[in-house]
């Protein structure tokens, strides 16, 4: 898959732009604060529905307009063509969606999926640095990008959760129902919450197993052996199990865990009118073993890895993500980097060049023009762009 063209007005600090871009690798440079990664965030909303960044549609209205518009033209393998559009009122704080000119009904069906894409950014540290949440919604997103039924037992749980909370909450606070009837409207958001958990975990589980290859491989194409990655499940359901055991559930090991872990919770559930298990609580553990270090070698990432062993580890996980989807929907996402260069030594900067020229077409941000020429080495002329921002304005610039 590739972006040939992206339109935005009223979009940030840009207030009409129109960019053609490369196929192969497009280098975005220009000072801090002055819109490169307003591009990329741009591309996000067109493909994600959302922010990479996290930001509200509010947040990217222009200063003075009420709403604004964001275009994109993408061209598949078969060179098929693809437009997808995107506006948002800020009156109406309503955002709506056109693919080939058709009006989107449900984005999650219809668009999340189709152009498959995969950003790297100072943000994407929170993934080892943050909390759990943000581990959840990086594997939640790569993995619903291969699979609808995912995405589709992710909507079910969160409308369950949301419903059996309502009930837990009304119970503690206004006891409107009998205590027969409490129960029994428990015991039925359960029932088919155990069930859409326990395949959850599963799936998650399954993926994990899958993706380490993977991720072992692109690590040490980073590190070159100096350590070896590990990412362990946690679950409340699981405490006191072995990670090895864990890997080899089966779907039957892992509905009977879940079963016995909602029939234990129950009691507190009810005492402190809140969900208290689920797939929503559980956590993803990223570990370093450092080989050097053989009589201490399992180092937990969140707790005692440097800034550039977090951002390499990181990094892993991204290209991991881009080869993973790429086998599994049979076609390359586009690869939006937004600054990832900086704060990495030189060794480690040339590793990435090299690496880069194995993918697909690629974005990258940087307040360094130099990073361009060193890029110019592993592409043709005609397959590597340079656009220069400013001040709300991409001005595409000569090799």
């Amino acid at each position: 898959m590739q972006l040939n063209k992206l339109k935005l007005r009223n979009f940030r600090n840009y207030e009409h732009q129109e960019l053609n871009f490369s196929k192969r690798f497009n280098f975005i440079f220009g000072d801090n604060g002055q819109g490169k990664t307003n591009i990329l965030e741009a591309i996000s909303f067109i493909t994600f529905g959302k922010s990479f960044l996290g930001s509200t549609e509010q947040d990217c209205v222009k200063f003075g307009n009420i709403e604004f518009q964001v275009d994109g033209n993408f061209e598949n393998e078969i060179e098929s063509s693809f437009d997808i559009s995107l506006n948002y009122s800020s009156e109406l704080k309503k955002k709506s969606y056109q693919l080939n000119k058709e009006k989107v009904s449900r984005f999650s069906s219809e668009v999340f999926g189709k152009f498959p894409v995969v950003f790297f950014s100072p943000h994407s540290l929170n993934i080892t640095y943050g909390n759990p949440s943000e581990r959840r919604r990086f594997f939640d997103i790569l993995i619903s990008q291969t699979s609808r039924l995912y995405l589709d037992y992710l909507k079910d749980l969160n409308r369950l959760l949301k419903q059996k909370n309502a009930l837990l909450k009304n119970n503690l606070q206004n006891r409107n129902y009998s205590d027969s009837d409490f129960l029994n409207l428990l015991n039925s958001y359960n029932e088919s919450l155990i069930d859409i958990s326990a395949e959850i975990i599963f799936r998650r589980l399954a993926f994990l197993n899958e993706f380490k290859t993977y991720f072992e491989h692109n690590f040490s194409n980073l590190i070159s052996g100096e350590s070896l990655p590990v990412i362990n499940y946690f679950s409340e359901m699981f405490n006191g199990i072995e990670s090895s055991e864990i890997n080899s559930f089966k779907r039957e090991d892992v509905l009977l865990k879940t079963k016995k872990c909602f029939e234990e919770k129950q009691r507190d559930e009810i005492m402190r009118g809140i969900s208290l298990i689920g797939p929503q609580r559980d956590d993803y553990i990223f570990i370093l073993n450092k080989r050097e270090l053989s009589d201490k070698a399992n180092f937990e990432m969140k707790n005692f890895a440097s800034q550039g062993e977090h951002k390499t580890f990181v990094l892993a996980l991204k290209l991991a993500e881009y080869y993973y989807i790429k086998d599994k929907v049979s076609t390359s996402p586009v690869l939006l980097l937004d600054d990832i260069l900086s704060e990495l030594d030189s060794s480690r900067v040339l590793k990435i060049m090299l690496h880069l020229n194995d993918f697909g077409q690629i974005f990258l941000t940087s307040t360094e023009r130099n990073y361009f020429d060193e890029l110019k080495k592993l592409y043709k002329s005609n397959e590597i762009s340079l656009y220069k921002i400013e001040n709300g304005n991409a001005e595409p610039k000569e090799n």
